[in-house]
């Protein structure tokens, strides 16, 4: 027996290994369904993220890697309003070239300003350390001779002395420079006007011409005015494709004089408002919040345009050709408006001339 023991364990040893090497060339498969023992993981936090996200099973043949995206919340943009201490606050913080350049990215084109009771031009200019020019410049419904502004009244008021420039269809820098005795480089840059390629100018869109001014030239002569009217045409009339028509029909609230010398305002409650002759849109835009509201320009044959502010809504488009007649928006309440209506300009080569020296 002891000496049979010895050769039964190498016997059984063997086995065991005869067994071990016929199961490596033949492994084990487990049916569809069974569940083999799981890896735990740790979860890992992420600043931004959630601690814990739930978890999706993918087959590990052919499966593909899913990207992480980590999405940061929107900036808002605020409109800041300067005080005396914040214009103080700048002065100390542009002593530095650092402060001074950061100052400059964060500089807009205008700010908006909310008259309140006390305030006069000349206040607000100095205020934000601009000329009084460039507040009655920026703001067609503050006459350039009087101080006078209303408290709840909203001012469009140039961060730097310069000109607030809606750009129209086909202008240059030059065109803009030249127009407003400025220069072309200072356009260039001012770091809001996010001029990247200064040969495509943003249509529709708003530029600061810093330094430029708006010098007053006499209007042409062309034939003498009408005696003033009181109230517009019953119906706009049909006129013949020559010539003008009204833009909608309605009483005279304003007439075109020193008190009112763009254009003329006509009482207009949210109605049609129709192309005083046949041209192509190069303007059609503007801020709800100022001066003209949205407006839509039209340029006509001849060298003339025609202006029509305070729309409540707009139907034609940059560079549409339209029709003497043609629908180009709803008469309505923005900008710097006492209540519904239109305002009307007409231009010849750049010049205000009398809307009511031309109107049938």
């Amino acid at each position: 027996m002891g000496a049979e023991w010895p050769h039964a364990r190498l016997s059984v040893i063997a086995l065991v290994f005869l067994f071990t090497t016929i199961g490596g060339f033949f492994p084990m498969t487990t049916q569809p369904g069974e569940a083999g023992p799981g890896l735990a993981v740790a979860a890992m936090s992420i600043p931004g993220l959630p601690a814990s996200a739930p978890t999706s099973s993918v087959s590990s043949i052919g499966a593909q890697p899913v990207p992480l995206t980590i999405t940061s919340p929107a900036v808002s943009q605020v409109a800041v309003t300067p005080s005396p201490s914040l214009v103080a606050a700048r002065a100390a913080a542009g002593s530095g070239a650092t402060a001074l350049s950061r100052e400059r990215e964060q500089t807009p084109i205008f700010y908006r300003y909310e008259v309140k009771v006390g305030d006069t031009v000349d206040g607000i200019a100095k205020q934000f350390g601009v000329g009084r020019d460039y507040i009655t410049w920026n703001n067609a419904d503050v006459q350039g001779d009087s101080d006078l502004v209303k408290p709840g009244q909203l001012l469009q008021v140039p961060s730097v002395e310069g000109i607030i420039h809606s750009v129209r269809l086909g202008e240059t820098l030059t065109e803009i420079a030249d127009h407003y005795d400025a220069k072309v480089a200072d356009i260039i840059a001012f770091p809001a006007n996010g001029l990247t390629n200064p040969n495509r100018l943003p249509e529709n869109g708003t530029i600061l011409v810093p330094g430029g001014r708006i010098t007053p030239k006499p209007a042409p002569s062309l034939r003498p005015d009408p005696p003033a009217l009181v109230a517009g045409p019953s119906a706009a009339p049909a006129a013949a494709p020559v010539g003008w028509v009204w833009p909608l029909s309605g009483p005279l609230t304003s007439v075109f004089g020193p008190a009112h010398p763009l254009g003329i305002d006509i009482s207009a409650p949210y109605v049609p408002v129709a192309a005083a002759q046949g041209g192509v849109v190069v303007f059609a835009g503007g801020d709800r919040c100022c001066s003209y509201g949205f407006y839509v320009e039209v340029q006509h044959p001849g060298g003339y345009s025609t202006r029509y502010a305070h729309l409540s809504e707009i139907r034609v488009s940059l560079g549409q050709v339209v029709n003497q007649g043609q629908l180009l928006g709803i008469s309505g309440n923005t900008g710097y408006s006492t209540g519904p209506h239109l305002h009307f300009e007409m231009r010849r080569n750049g010049q205000i001339v009398n809307p009511l020296s031309f109107l049938p």
